[in-house]
């Protein structure tokens, strides 16, 4: 959808180009219907974009850093729930806000304990149902409701559990212990990837706040390292910005007034312009800010036909289209709309000294 809604500025500027009125007419009055067609689209993605994404955050880089104590407690927490065949959901919070995508929590705010997490996911605890939320050292939320995968790559064996935990890491950088009781596993998802994991220690390492060398050089990094970090991707944001606001400005209206000449064409034979005519009229014409500054007044020029004009005074009624203008631009007002012409005939000696 995106890709086939980026045509239509190529086919604008095409349009122009070639001079086809009707389609740069059409599209000028489609610009303001195609952005709230884009907002009810793709309203969830930008809800969930501008939920989750600040700016320093997204420049910088800032996320939730887990205690080796507090991952101990985790990891033995899940391996113990799986020995008990309890099933549970950790959900592990960096970056990312979670709060827009939880339903029904509870608040905790307690810290992380061993015990306390086991005892949360117990078949007989009033909190059993749902997620566990924690951020930074403490448990924020338990009970809580989160959002279904509907990958279709997920395997058809999983159930609600596992479509949870790994509906919650497709929509964030946050990620998920998925403890199965039914299936003897505990799995660990990020990214919408699970991958299984066979004990307490190979979760500790494979958590991503462990200690490895990637991220012991990524803490070392600068913020003018982290700054170019994802340059494709921030290129590519600004970028659409700067198209965005090209054709934004480009299609924004505007007015402007000009004396432009009058032309008399197609005089009867033998007959002439006498008197004083009209030489100018005052023209108000409106298009976009783009046209209007591209706009060469000394190239304007009203045209009169008097192919049908008599001898003596004509009164002469004029419209839009006796005005040469460019497509893309309309005419809002001029005066006056009628003038009169006098002619009168050629005599023979004017035409000798002529």
């Amino acid at each position: 959808m995106i890709l086939g809604l980026l045509i239509l500025p190529l086919y604008y500027i095409i349009a122009q180009w070639i001079d086809l009125p009707l389609s740069v007419w059409g599209l000028q009055n489609l610009w303001a219907v195609i952005l709230l067609i884009l907002v009810v689209i793709f309203q969830k993605e930008i809800r969930e974009v501008l939920g989750s994404i600040t700016l320093p955050t997204y420049i910088f880089g800032k996320q939730e850093r887990f205690s080796a104590k507090t991952l101990d407690e985790i990891a033995e927490a899940a391996f113990r729930m799986l020995d008990k065949g309890i099933g549970g959901l950790i959900i592990l919070q960096k970056r990312d806000e979670l709060d827009e995508f939880i339903h029904g929590k509870t608040l905790l705010d307690a810290e992380i304990n061993e015990e306390l997490l086991i005892s949360v996911f117990n078949p007989q605890s009033p909190l059993h149902d749902g997620a566990v939320i924690i951020s930074g050292d403490r448990i924020r939320y338990a009970t809580a409701f989160l959002p279904v995968s509907e990958s279709p790559s997920i395997p058809k064996g999983w159930g609600a559990r596992h479509r949870v935990g790994v509906g919650i890491t497709e929509v964030s950088d946050a990620e998920c212990i998925i403890v199965s009781g039914e299936r003897k596993e505990v799995l660990l998802v990020s990214r919408g990837r699970a991958e299984r994991k066979e004990g307490k220690l190979h979760l500790q390492k494979s958590l991503s706040d462990s200690p490895s060398p990637q991220r012991e050089n990524s803490k070392k990094k600068r913020w003018t390292g982290r700054l170019f970090d994802d340059l494709p991707i921030k290129s590519l944001f600004l970028l659409s910005v700067s198209l965005l606001w090209v054709f934004l400005i480009g299609i924004r209206q505007g007015e402007i007034s000009f004396n432009i000449p009058i032309e008399y064409y197609s005089t009867p034979q033998n007959l002439g312009i006498s008197g004083d005519p009209p030489r100018e009229m005052n023209v108000r014409l409106k298009g976009s800010q783009r046209l209007l500054s591209s706009l060469d007044p000394n190239h304007l020029r009203i045209q009169v036909d008097l192919s049908r004009a008599h001898s003596g005074t004509n009164q002469l009624s004029l419209s839009e289209i006796n005005i040469n203008i460019p497509s893309g631009i309309s005419v809002t007002y001029f005066y006056p709309r009628t003038m009169r012409v006098q002619l009168s005939p050629i005599s023979d000696s004017n035409k000798i000294k002529k």
